[in-house]
């Protein structure tokens, strides 16, 4: 009897151009002109990948030795605490760079990495970024400034987390689309707890945003 190869948790497929053009866009908005030698360089070294089987891609405790541009789909972040409670620092979407500082300064990381269902992402490795700032001039300053950029709006969703009752969660399923109906991708354990509020409190609060049509055309 035969045994069925196990699926690949993520399927490596050409890079598309137009994705690429759009992660070249998304840095050219944070420093331009870009580094002469820059865009040649990710268009060889840089993968792309579509998860196909929901998994953690990091483990806590582990170097994150990948940062990954996110196309499409969502990313997130959690960590377990001694009780082995699951506790979520960040839920990422599309158009979003995931880089922590494991990734930056090679430590261990503090929190599991969690890709989902059919998310696309271009991904690059920690050499390949070393690489980059040897041989290209000006890309180690490229990065400092993504990561302050991505820093800074870290920043501005807690602040409109801390809001908390109904302009938490707008917020979130307006900067998240793609996440309803309820349940679709990321459990509602995982919303509410980024929200810092309770399940009970999470779905009283989007049936009323639904309700009000606050939410429409947000799937």
């Amino acid at each position: 009897m035969k045994l069925k190869k196990k699926k690949p948790a993520m399927e490596y497929v050409p890079m598309p151009e137009k994705a690429f053009k759009k992660l070249i866009a998304y840095l050219a908005s944070i420093k331009k002109p870009l580094p002469e030698k820059l865009e040649p360089y990710l268009d060889e070294v840089m993968k792309a990948a579509i998860c196909r089987v929901k998994h953690d891609i990091h483990k806590q405790g582990d170097v994150i030795g990948k940062a990954y541009y996110i196309v499409r789909g969502f990313m997130m972040a959690y960590y377990l605490d001694e009780a082995g409670h699951e506790h979520v620092l960040r839920i990422y979407s599309e158009g979003e760079i995931v880089a922590g500082n494991g990734f930056m300064n090679g430590s261990a990381s503090r929190y599991y990495l969690k890709i989902y269902d059919d998310s696309f992402v271009l991904e690059i490795t920690h050499a390949q970024m070393e690489t980059g700032y040897r041989t290209i001039e000006k890309m180690d300053e490229l990065a400092r400034l993504t990561i302050a950029s991505f820093e800074n709006k870290e920043i501005e969703k807690d602040e409109k987390i801390r809001k908390g009752g109904e302009d938490s969660v707008l917020h979130f399923y307006l900067s998240h689309r793609g996440l309803l109906p309820a349940g679709k991708v990321i459990k509602d354990a995982h919303i509410a707890s980024y929200l810092h509020m309770k399940i009970s409190s999470l779905t009283r609060i989007r049936a009323s945003l639904i309700k009000k049509g606050l939410l429409l055309g947000v799937k």
